[in-house]
């Protein structure tokens, strides 16, 4: 088991957080017209988005030291497959943020944000089961 197997688990949670309750709190200020808790949420969402890169690539590098990954494959593939959508789905969320700001462009904005948190969540389920069911990274 190399450092990054063992890393990724535990600097996950970070981005996971920010981008949840960046997500939450500004929709949630957005529709209440709370600018101090749109704010926050956007200043969550942003840093959460930057905190990505550095858990993907270690991830990625934990990823490579793994052994005898054939009884748990559906659960890596998954899981990867919704890291990337969330990578994906947030860039797209950045992009709408910063050079659409029209009703329309905020409109789509705020959609893109709940798909990317619907993908934060199946990232997480599939990271929990490769975790907790199959004890990758861990001393199972």
């Amino acid at each position: 088991m190399t450092f990054f197997a063992k890393l990724h688990p535990l600097i996950v949670h970070f981005p996971v957080a920010l981008l949840t309750s960046g997500v939450v709190f500004e929709i949630y200020g957005s529709f209440k017209k709370d600018e101090v808790v749109e704010t926050a949420g956007r200043f969550n969402t942003r840093l959460g988005f930057w905190c990505l890169f550095p858990v993907l690539i270690v991830g990625f590098l934990g990823m490579l030291s793994l052994e005898n990954t054939e009884k748990f494959k559906d659960f890596l593939s998954g899981h990867l497959r919704f890291a990337f959508l969330t990578t994906g789905t947030f860039i797209i969320a950045m992009v709408f943020s910063r050079y659409f700001r029209s009703p329309v462009g905020r409109g789509i904005y705020f959609l893109v944000l709940v798909a990317g948190l619907v993908c934060v969540l199946g990232t997480g389920y599939y990271g929990g089961e490769l975790v907790h069911r199959f004890g990758v990274s861990t001393a199972q």
